[in-house]
């Protein structure tokens, strides 16, 4: 496995983040299923009161596709990853990861994990040609 694995977020997203951390999200239609066909599977045998949260990523850096995209990186050997489980991803075999695990439905629209989350500290962001620690303070000087 290599050493890290890749996100490309939406810039705004981590700046609407109420605590420094990026949590796992839940998929909400139409259509309601997931994409892939495993989660599918597990979110229709779990009770109302869980859900099924996943974290999608690649193993090799993705480019940012506008200026509102940054790149993540994140060690492969993440706690959270030891906690969840890894797949491929079904719609992009050759280099798409997909991260799931089964938290509480705190309510039938909550989209983020309430415990599936990987703090800021543990994940760097591509800012320019470095790779530096995610920080509110980065995120700052980040031009949106």
């Amino acid at each position: 496995m290599a050493g890290y694995v890749y996100r490309a977020e939406k810039f705004a997203r981590l700046l609407k983040a109420k605590e420094p951390v990026l949590r796992l999200e839940r998929q909400f239609g139409p259509p309601h299923d997931y994409p892939q066909k495993m989660l599918e599977t597990v979110r229709k045998q779990l009770p109302a009161s869980r859900a099924v949260y996943r974290l999608e990523c690649q193993t090799r850096a993705p480019k940012p596709n506008d200026a509102e995209t940054v790149v993540l990186r994140i060690p492969a050997r993440n706690a959270l990853f030891a906690e969840v489980t890894r797949i491929a991803d079904e719609r992009n075999l050759a280099s798409g990861v997909i991260y799931f695990g089964v938290d509480a439905a705190v309510s039938p629209t909550n989209r983020m994990s309430p415990n599936l989350a990987i703090p800021f500290e543990k994940i760097d962001v591509l800012f320019g040609d470095k790779w530096l620690p995610l920080t509110a303070a980065l995120l700052d000087r980040i031009p949106a």
